[in-house]
């Protein structure tokens, strides 16, 4: 019986990811005739434990530097018509479409396929590039690995396949440095060797200059990229004069070398016309330069090329695979993280030109119905709304699109509109009012929910909608950031709308007021009466606040540990000041020793209040009763008749005696001030 397929498998010692490779092939051993050889390099006797449960054909084979050997090992014991490989760090998310090929005998048709590696950049699982590696072939007597790194099938011929089907693989992501010290310490010395006993072989060029990427030895890799390029020349190989095009221009990139460099990118597609791909890739590096150094025409000028070779691929979508070669690929191009800055830069050049039109055109490009990738140059268009005013603004909001960005843009802008045509403020329009509840539905991510939180709170415009969708974490963290960012003068504007917001939602009106009285307390440099109301009106909103949240149980003595630190430490505020309205000095003084432990966020108010406890520790003012009271005034009487008559020296004598004891009494202290002068004129 002939068998179609062999799949062999390179397993070192990583347990923890070659379960789960091959277990993502067991529908493609289950579905097709398929054989699966495990060829084992690696010591640990679990990873033997493992395969073996899969299959019984186990390689043992003795690392020897080189990935060629032992990817031949399998090969040679292979009986499949087509032969697969695989490591034991990869796995496929879905194998039904090689299963189909083969099981629809459709795999006759062809010589060799390619599926698709996956690779991430990081642990999340969510950066990542595409990169179509051949890994499937058919099995003829010639065929062999060659290279000791990144090794490669040889001969290929006929057509190939294409499959969608793709292994997820993060192999390529750097854990620490060590990590990738040590990959650098193995593959280097190994082509260095190489590259000396095949001097003429270009591959090997470009992978040392990958290696010299990777360390950030940009000298070295650009010294081996013009060897490899040489030879590139002599020989008329195209495909790896691609790479090397590609690669010399980043290195020269990197090396920040300036005019210098962006002469030589402008050389190679002058005169060595590289095909559209590479083309774009030269393009998108020295949109980078230009904008690293300011010059905006040429910035632009490049920028309208690479969109029109961009443009012209995408209607020929075959051209992408036959101008590809490893990472210079159609991934590589489209990558988000340099396609999008690409196009905001060459935005900004058109804005710095004066050309909206063609501002716009590159506004356009930019993923405006994808929010998760967007919403990361919100803060940077705003920026803009600023500094080309009022253009930036006008451009934004004429754009098409549902983006929400977009639709809270085209409400600032035809409110702006409105603002410059109206004769009554505040008055709007059906269709900006429409838009205005359309922001208050849609709006979702955070930092647009707070520019319309913060318009409806100066404006003093209903926003319920977006509260009633809103959950209070969120809101205690918008309105934090609006209250941190609005200037301590502007406090008032914001307490002016708490009364609309406390009629509607409580617990958010008590939170905005607990945070503007903060700021008073922190920044009002309050005497000592306003301070002692503030603090116990901001404890009160405290309580209140979670009050509405918490059952009343929570806020006995027993019980109150279970509640956040804010609101335990309101509480022993409020019992401080009832202790200071009591003259228990030194049980406030306690309290507040205690509330400091607890929040360190109301330090200086609680030293003012220590500063003014010690202040009033030695007044008996401070704790005496009625009696004292009724005395003090009774002698206060007596020093207004005195000065009346004229009796400034006997009205001294009375004060000297009345003033320690009274220390806090303006009106003393101000009649102090009389009498010194009355003596002095004498």
């Amino acid at each position: 019986m002939k068998i179609p397929l062999t799949i062999s498998l390179l397993a070192s010692s990583r347990i923890g990811s070659l379960e789960r490779c091959l277990d993502s092939l067991r529908p493609l051993l289950t579905k097709v005739p398929a054989e699966l050889i495990v060829v084992f390099t690696g010591t640990d006797e679990r990873v033997r434990e493992i395969a073996a449960r899969y299959t019984d054909h186990i390689i043992p084979f003795t690392w020897c530097d080189d990935f060629a050997a032992a990817r031949n090992a399998g090969l040679k014991e292979a009986r499949g018509e087509w032969f697969m490989y695989i490591d034991d760090d990869e796995w496929f998310e879905d194998v039904t479409e090689i299963c189909d090929f083969f099981t629809s005998g459709e795999y006759r048709k062809y010589g060799f396929a390619y599926y698709i590696q996956r690779n991430y950049t990081n642990w999340d699982g969510i950066k990542c590039t595409d990169f179509p590696a051949y890994r499937m072939v058919k099995r003829t007597p010639e065929l062999h690995f060659e290279d000791p790194i990144h090794e490669e099938l040889f001969p290929r011929s006929g057509h190939h396949k294409v499959f969608r089907s793709y292994v997820h693989h993060y192999g390529y992501i750097k854990d620490t440095k060590k990590t990738n010290e040590g990959k650098t310490t193995r593959n280097t010395p190994l082509l260095l060797k190489d590259i000396e006993r095949r001097p003429d072989y270009v591959k090997n060029y470009l992978q040392i200059v990958q290696e010299y990427c990777t360390q950030s030895d940009w000298d070295k890799a650009e010294e081996y990229c013009r060897k490899g390029r040489k030879l590139c020349k002599g020989t008329g190989d195209t495909v790896y004069q691609r790479w090397l095009q590609v690669y010399l221009a980043e290195v020269l990139f990197r090396k920040n070398l300036g005019i210098q460099a962006e002469e030589e990118i402008v050389s190679i597609l002058e005169k060595e016309k590289p095909c559209q791909l590479v083309q774009m890739i030269l393009y998108s590096l020295l949109i980078a330069m230009c904008e690293k150094r300011g010059d905006s025409e040429k910035l632009l000028q490049y920028g309208v090329r690479f969109e029109k070779l961009l443009a012209d691929m995408d209607k020929r979508p075959g051209s992408w695979m036959e101008q590809s070669y490893g990472y210079v690929n159609e991934d590589r191009v489209k990558n988000p993280e340099r396609l999008y800055p690409g196009r905001l830069n060459c935005a900004k050049a058109a804005l710095e030109l004066q050309d909206y039109e063609k501002a716009e055109y590159f506004l356009k490009l930019l993923p405006w119905e994808e929010e998760y990738m967007i919403r990361q140059y919100y803060p940077l268009l705003d920026r803009w709304k600023t500094a080309y005013a009022p253009h930036m603004l006008e451009l934004l909001a004429g754009l098409d699109g549902e983006s929400p960005y977009l639709l809270l843009q085209k409400l600032l802008f035809g409110e702006e509109e409105e603002k410059d045509q109206s004769q009554t403020p505040g008055q709007h329009s059906l269709q900006t009012q429409e838009l205005w509840v359309r922001c208050l539905q849609e709006l979702d991510q955070p930092y647009l929910q707070r520019q319309i939180i913060e318009k409806a709170l100066f404006e003093k415009r209903d926003f319920a909608a977006l509260l009633n969708r809103m959950d209070l974490e969120s809101w205690k963290e918008c309105i934090g950031e609006i209250v941190k960012d609005t200037p301590y003068v502007e406090n008032p504007g914001l307490m002016e709308a708490l009364d609309t917001l406390f009629e509607s939602h409580p617990l958010q009106g008590f939170w905005l007021k607990k945070l503007l009285l903060e700021k008073e307390l922190t920044r009002g440099f309050l005497m000592k009466k306003e301070l002692t109301e503030t603090l116990r009106e901001y404890a009160g909103c405290i309580k209140a606040f979670y009050q509405g949240q918490y059952r009343e149980e929570l806020f006995s003595a027993k019980s109150r540990y279970l509640l956040p630190a804010d609101c335990r430490q309101a509480l022993v505020f409020l019992e401080a000041l009832e202790n200071m309205e009591q003259g228990r000095l030194a049980e406030a003084v306690r309290h507040f020793g205690t509330a400091l432990q607890i929040h360190p966020c109301m330090t200086g108010v609680i030293r003012e209040f220590l500063r003014l406890l010690g202040n009033s520790a030695g007044n008996p003012g401070q704790t005496a009763g009625a009696e004292f009271q009724g005395l003090a005034t009774q002698m206060k009487m007596a020093l207004g008749a005195m000065v009346q008559s004229g009796q400034y020296q006997q009205a001294m004598s009375v004060l000297g005696q009345l003033l320690p004891l009274m220390p806090e009494d303006m009106e003393l202290l101000k009649l102090h001030q009389q009498l010194l002068e009355r003596l002095a004129d004498r």
